[in-house]
């Protein structure tokens, strides 16, 4: 019975949780901006050492590719296809069978939205951050993070 308790104390304890591995942070260029302008905030990704982030542009078959959302109901537009990202390391990753694009240490993209002329004084961009990581022979599931950037809107 002890040495199941041991098994099992030993095992939580290395549990890899994905917001453990990657923490995220999200930072305004400039803390203000006008109703109805537009607004870059930078997403910053810290990966811990001998993990790899997947990158926005992944093959198909792959790992989940890299997202980053305004939370259901923002008052804010970004596009996709607008965000400004890093150059990704490509490799053959034997955890799919072909190459993927990824990062390590640390990564920052560029985000560009629109901001509602809807809303004005103290406000918070709600960010949902989804991502995949990989790492010494395991893949964790896709995860969601939510995170803030504070602004005020003139």
């Amino acid at each position: 019975m002890i040495a199941l308790l041991l098994v099992l104390a030993f095992s939580v304890g290395s549990f890899q949780r994905p917001a453990d591995v990657v923490t995220w942070s999200a930072t305004p260029v400039a803390p203000t901006v006008e109703s109805g302008g537009t607004l870059q905030v930078l997403v910053t990704a810290k990966i811990q050492n001998g993990w790899k982030l997947y990158a926005i542009t992944q093959p198909e078959g792959g790992p989940k590719p890299l997202t980053i959302e305004l939370a259901t109901g923002a008052p804010f537009t970004i596009s996709m296809k607008q965000i400004v990202a890093p150059q990704p390391k490509i490799m053959k990753d034997e955890n799919f069978d072909l190459e993927t694009r990824y990062y390590e240490g640390e990564a920052t993209f560029r985000v560009p939205m629109t901001v509602s002329r809807s809303i004005s004084g103290k406000a918070t961009v709600p960010l949902e951050i989804t991502f995949q990581a990989c790492g010494a022979g395991i893949c964790l599931r896709p995860f969601t993070e939510k995170i803030g950037a504070p602004i005020t809107v003139r």
